[in-house]
């Protein structure tokens, strides 16, 4: 049986540990808390003049499928944004965190490579080195469609996600792949 004084100094101890532990920078909630934030107020990007929109079940289907991972073994193919996250026992790199996913999304819109397929247009855009190299990836893509309300064009996010880079980790058929 552990004596008093021992318990006493087990948990001294124990606090001091806690206190000298540096916290993570930044936690997952607070990643999803900036991302959705910044993708409701502050997203903002035209695409050939017309508006784009960043729709909330589109921010909802980004942040599960890409951050989260729902869905991975259900699709043959995912990548990950690397926000530290931990996805199916293996954890991913922190470079990025929500505020920087929006930021990237508008740069793929506004900088990307567009391809059109009817309403929907896919753009693809290859990050300059500094940024590459700071957030870890160096493509990335992002799906916009168009619609019209009452004789106004406009344009909403579909999806957006990271293709490669030393830092985006990728699920193929039930495993990773990098």
């Amino acid at each position: 049986m552990m004596s008093l004084k021992n318990t006493i100094y087990i948990m001294v101890v124990l606090s001091l540990l806690a206190i000298s532990v540096p916290a993570s920078a930044t936690s997952l909630p607070t990643d999803h808390q900036e991302f959705t934030y910044a993708a409701t107020y502050y997203f903002n990007v035209d695409f050939y003049g017309y508006p784009v929109y960043f729709p909330s079940w589109a921010q909802e289907h980004v942040w599960d499928r890409h951050v989260l991972g729902y869905e991975r073994d259900y699709k043959e193919k995912t990548t990950f944004y690397p926000l530290g996250q931990y996805i199916a026992g293996r954890k991913l790199p922190e470079t990025m965190d929500g505020y920087d996913m929006v930021y990237l999304i508008e740069e793929t819109i506004e900088y990307g490579r567009p391809e059109f397929d009817g309403n929907r247009v896919v753009l693809t855009y290859e990050l300059p080195d500094y940024e590459a190299s700071y957030y870890g990836i160096e493509e990335m893509k992002a799906v916009i469609q168009e619609e019209e309300y009452d004789g106004y064009i406009y344009f909403e996010v579909i999806t957006a996600y990271p293709i490669y880079g030393p830092d985006v980790a990728v699920y193929e058929n039930h495993h990773w792949i990098n």
